[in-house]
């Protein structure tokens, strides 16, 4: 296996493009999402480091909210901070943005992101997450 592993290999789309609604998302979506509610931060262009939260995950992306809006298209890096057994995760992912709401009351944003991309050990962690989850 490659040192690289995309986790397009491990959850292939049905088609369409990374642009679309939450529907379309959700039908694309090759493993099963779980509600979550981790702390976690987003790297986005110019390096700039804010603050988000984690609202659902999968193998293939996550959910979360923030108080900025980030444009459907567009990349950006995510950390994860999951604590499991007493123990805090940190995972790091390459991302594009899927779709982007407008929470109720203007109270923030919310977000799907797919993964393009987590460090092999990184993935690891990710997979033994969900499955405590399950």
């Amino acid at each position: 296996m490659s040192e690289e592993i995309k986790t397009e290999s491990l959850v292939p789309s049905e088609g369409g493009d990374d642009k679309g609604d939450a529907k379309t998302s959700a039908r694309q979506r090759k493993s099963p999402r779980f509600k979550v509610d981790w702390p976690s931060r987003a790297l986005l262009p110019g390096k700039r480091i804010i603050a988000i939260r984690t609202k659902d995950a999968s193998l293939g992306g996550v959910g979360f909210e923030s108080g900025e809006s980030m444009a459907v298209g567009s990349e950006v890096n995510i950390e994860l901070t999951p604590w499991v057994g007493g123990r805090e995760y940190v995972i790091r992912a390459k991302c594009v943005i899927t779709y982007n709401m407008l929470l109720a009351d203007n109270a923030g944003f919310s977000h799907g992101v797919r993964f393009t991309y987590v460090p092999p050990e990184q993935l690891d962690n990710l997979k033994m997450v969900l499955k405590s989850l399950e």
